[in-house]
């Protein structure tokens, strides 16, 4: 695709969004599956819900745009959740460690979603597209609330990850 216009720029950024935004669908379950935290393990099948709001929010958008959505993974965002799967699936780690490392993960994940959102809502107002931004809003203070909430775990899950294995 050629990017001539803030347009073009702007679905650019939405086939990525959406990219991200199905790749996490698939890695959120094991997430979920292997968080030693009840908590954080709740945190993470909330979030599959979420996301699939989000999934549908970026088709709606592609319709309003009149364009089909395609999935233009980036190789940044894709690292990101590979690398939540790696951590996931560390048999060696210490359970509460390993939680703490899945948050840090996470949230490198939702600042390059936030980051994303941000930038598309900035350019659906630019372009003249109200309805559009304002759904892209919504999306961005989900993601915003989401770190939150990943912040407000990490305060006590680091806590736990500090006490040796075993106590």
């Amino acid at each position: 695709m050629s990017m001539k216009t803030m347009k073009d720029l702007l679905i650019e950024q939405l086939h990525e969004l959406y990219a991200a935004e199905q790749h996490s669908l698939k890695v959120l379950p094991e997430l979920s599956r292997v968080a030693q935290a009840k908590e954080l393990s709740r945190a993470f099948g909330t979030q599959i819900g979420q996301t699939e709001q989000h999934i549908t929010r970026l088709k709606d958008i592609f319709k309003e745009l009149g364009v089909e959505p395609r999935s233009n993974e980036t190789e940044g965002m894709k690292g990101e959740l590979n690398d939540c799967v790696r951590l996931a699936t560390m048999s060696n780690a210490e359970p509460h460690v390993r939680d703490a490392a899945l948050i840090g993960a996470m949230q490198h994940v939702k600042h390059d979603e936030i980051a994303g959102y941000g930038c598309a809502k900035a350019w659906a107002s630019v372009i003249g597209s109200p309805h559009i931004a304002s759904e892209l809003e919504a999306t961005l203070h989900e993601e915003h609330e989401t770190d939150a909430a990943l912040t407000k775990l990490a305060a006590t899950i680091n806590q736990e990850a500090l006490a040796p294995a075993g106590t």
